[in-house]
């Protein structure tokens, strides 16, 4: 049977539509292509209904039921499992595309055939034998089909004359026009070239990605490292992994158990209302009460349990260290004396005066004032006198320190017994004068107190007639003679 080429060029007509056309031909198959999928997969849970295994557990009643749904009025399970198995098969068959045929192929009368082991379409060869010339005139392939006689082959055609064909001569395969198959490479190229730049982007993309990934990693496993956080480094290795940012990763690890209990104190400050301290202030602070108990070799308070007390009761390291000048020198170095009047005043033990110094649930400005207290009553002590804790603490509370108490009460023992004696004599007639009017003169510069010496160094003079130093109330003048006993320290 000869070929009719004119026939041919009519069957490839639709070929030789613009893009536009061919795309929107594409888009109306593939809803019908759509549409018999869904009418497949239907029609194989409907056979799926049918198909039941009848045994007493499942009941013969209900089998039936079933087989009726998919086929009203059919008993033939064997029906409904061919009724099954040919709505797979077109389920499969429109979810495999066909192979493209191209002018050649339908010239030699290709068919399909469907290969259901392998679920895909196969090509058989049509009978017809065919030819191809080039029409150069019309600028053009040429197919001809020499009827039946064996297999046929796809040939590769040659102009006459010899030689290649022209580019713009059109394509043999397609049976496209040169103008439209231009646009069609055209295109193609332009996807290539659209789809390797997006390639690239994308590659690109993923290595930045990667690199940022790598250094948020290096970056937190060397900063939780520095926390004492190294059991963290795998936990921030799989949120790395999932893409997570550096600041993703910190606030998530802050959730860990590791992590609050590394930096408790902190959970202590938001309760009492303070504000909570970064990682970096928080190391750093921990580092200053460490140099400075170690500094005067205080070893025993330095551990994490005790340090974190600092931070959690917002000491400052200044504050902390003023703590520690007060401990070692003020009360471990000290005269035991002070430590002893630390005993009889806050029944302070000796083992405990360092700890309770340091202490940071006691305020500080106490500590100091029971310190000075302290040193003021042994400073009494030392001259023979006792100064009430009440006293000691409210000349604390002026700013006496220890080397005034020390001077004061030297003066004070001076002038005290002659003072008394004549209080003795001449307390029936004037004021007083004991420790207490002492000290008042002494660190308070009180008038009334040293008036009330004065007047007792007047009747002394009177009644032996100013005859100082042989009469028999000669001691008195030694000192009580003075205008003023407080401006000598």
């Amino acid at each position: 049977m000869a070929f009719d080429p004119m026939a041919m060029e009519k069957a490839s007509a639709p070929k030789k539509q613009t893009v536009a056309q061919l795309k929107a031909e594409v888009a109306a198959q593939t809803k019908v292509v759509a549409a018999a999928q869904v009418a497949a997969v239907a029609a194989v849970k409907k056979a799926d209904a049918a198909v039941v295994k009848v045994d007493p557990a499942y009941g013969v009643d209900l089998a039936k039921q079933a087989l009726a749904a998919a086929s009203p009025g059919s008993t033939d399970y064997t029906a409904a499992l061919r009724a099954k198995t040919q709505a797979q098969t077109q389920l499969d068959q429109s979810n495999a595309p066909k192979p493209g045929l191209d002018a050649v192929s339908v010239a030699r009368g290709d068919t399909y055939s469907w290969d259901t082991a392998n679920k895909k379409w196969n090509v058989i060869k049509g009978p017809n034998q065919v030819s191809t010339t080039w029409d150069s005139v019309n600028n053009k392939w040429i197919i001809s089909s020499g009827g039946t006689g064996g297999t046929g082959g796809t040939g590769g055609g040659t102009p006459p004359g010899g030689g290649t064909p022209p580019s713009g001569g059109g394509n043999l395969n397609t049976g496209l026009d040169s103008a439209t198959q231009n646009l069609i490479n055209s295109l193609q190229q332009q996807v290539e070239s659209l789809t390797a730049a997006q390639n690239n982007t994308i590659a690109a993309d993923t290595a930045m990605k990667e690199s940022a990934r790598q250094d948020a990693l290096a970056a937190l496993t060397d900063r939780f490292a520095k926390f004492g956080l190294s059991s963290l480094v795998s936990k921030i290795k799989e949120l790395a992994i999932t893409g997570a940012s550096e600041a993703t990763i910190s606030l998530q690890l802050q959730e860990t158990p590791e992590y609050k209990q590394r930096f408790s104190a902190n959970e202590i400050r938001l309760k009492k209302g303070l504000t909570v301290l970064s990682p970096a202030e928080y190391l750093a602070n921990e580092d200053r009460y460490r140099q400075a108990l170690r500094a005067y070799g205080l070893t025993q308070f330095d551990n994490d349990a005790y340090v974190s007390q600092f931070i959690a009761n917002d000491v400052s390291p200044t504050e902390m260290s003023n703590r520690i000048v007060t401990a070692v020198q003020r009360v471990q170095n000290a005269d035991p004396a002070v430590a002893k009047q630390l005993k009889d005043y806050y029944n302070i033990g000796q083992t405990d005066l360092v700890a309770y110094v340091l202490d940071p649930e006691q305020q500080f400005q106490k500590i100091e004032r029971q310190v000075a207290a302290a040193e003021i009553g042994a400073a009494a002590g030392k001259q023979g006198l006792t100064a009430g804790v009440g006293v000691a603490e409210q000349l604390a509370a002026q700013g006496v320190d220890q080397a005034t108490a020390q001077k004061g009460y030297a003066t004070i023992a001076d002038i005290l017994p002659t003072a008394e004696k004549l209080s003795g004599i001449y307390g029936t007639t004037t004021e007083g004068y004991n420790q207490a009017t002492a000290e008042q003169e002494v660190f308070n510069s009180l008038a009334s107190a040293q008036r009330a010496r004065q007047k007792l160094t007047g009747l002394e003079t009177a009644s032996f007639g100013g005859q100082a130093g042989t009469a028999k109330g000669a001691f008195s003048t030694q000192y009580l003679n003075r205008q003023g006993v407080s401006g000598a320290f």
